[in-house]
């Protein structure tokens, strides 16, 4: 059976650029051009608390293990916000960008941020300084065009450019470790099966899943549309999904269509560009059903499908 719409959510005005889960699954954050953030259950759908100190639109959210501390990216602020969530308070801003920072990260315990812009490079911040220039510990600038998506491992910032490069940077050296694509701009890179994969979305072309160590592809997955927008995607251990700027999510089965491409489901709800998908923690560990996840797009809606 398809998924089917357990909430559909519109507390934003405008668009909603990023929504992500805590690491519990029972939570969602949600960023919009709006300049808010908001917490919300996951279950009730109900709002928990708004954050607002951002002056421009929200790009980018990521979340610590813990659930205790939130960093989030507003476009041309230029700046890296850092929150307690439980207080809905703004605890830090990370400045040193100097264009609009379009994606971040956070470690597990919440103490390192990563943060990615048009400026062409990755910061990389210590989160326990009290002092913001001290803060700054790294300034990665391999990229020829603005950094687009970010994912951060106990070892490893592996970092996508719209240059049509990922790089996997040694976070400890700040060396880069592996240099691989080279082709159409890369929207999102998200990995997989822990971390021996690599599911890569460009622009205009298909997600492709591939071996992180030498580039090569595994399967192809199409028929969703990412000609403008930088359109996120995600995947667990069975299934592949994206957003699309037709307004769809598209769902992908990663071992029945990994030959022909073409969608297992296209999934309706939404009226706008589908910015971003994510899969449920839950859904991505294999102890509940695999296909509950969340989207969230233009039209300022979010919906949680189970």
């Amino acid at each position: 059976m398809a998924p089917q719409i357990r909430h559909k959510l519109e507390y934003h005005k405008g668009s909603v650029n990023s929504a992500i889960f805590d690491a519990s699954g029972s939570y969602v954050f949600t960023g919009g051009q709006d300049k808010t953030i908001r917490l919300i259950n996951s279950t009730t759908g109900d709002i928990i608390q708004t954050y607002q100190e951002h002056g421009w639109g929200i790009q980018g959210l990521a979340v610590s293990k813990d659930s205790n501390s939130l960093a989030s990216c507003g476009g041309t602020d230029r700046a890296v916000y850092l929150w307690d969530v439980s207080q809905a308070q703004l605890t830090r801003k990370l400045s040193g960008h100097t264009q609009h920072v379009d994606c971040v990260a956070i470690s597990d315990n919440g103490s390192i941020i990563v943060s990615g812009s048009f400026d062409k490079t990755v910061r990389v911040w210590d989160a326990r300084s009290s002092n913001s220039p001290q803060a700054l510990l790294q300034v990665l600038d391999e990229s020829k065009d603005g950094i687009s998506s970010l994912v951060l491992t106990q070892t490893e910032i592996i970092a996508s450019s719209i240059d049509g490069h990922v790089r996997t940077y040694d976070m400890r050296t700040g060396r880069v470790l592996i240099e691989s694509f080279g082709g159409q701009p890369v929207v999102c890179t998200r990995t997989v099966g822990g971390g021996k994969c690599l599911l890569v979305s460009s622009m205009d072309g298909p997600i492709q899943l591939v071996d992180q160590v030498d580039g090569k592809a595994i399967a192809a997955f199409s028929g969703h549309t990412c000609k403008s927008y930088r359109i996120q995607c995600d995947a667990n251990d069975s299934l592949v999904a994206s957003g699309s700027e037709d307004g769809f999510v598209y769902v992908w089965d990663v071992l029945r269509d990994n030959e022909s491409g073409s969608a297992k489901y296209r999934l309706g709800g939404h009226s706008g560009i589908v910015n971003t998908v994510e899969f449920h923690p839950s859904a991505k560990s294999g102890n509940s059903k695999g296909q509950a996840m969340l989207s969230a797009a233009s039209d300022g809606s979010v919906i949680i499908w189970e």
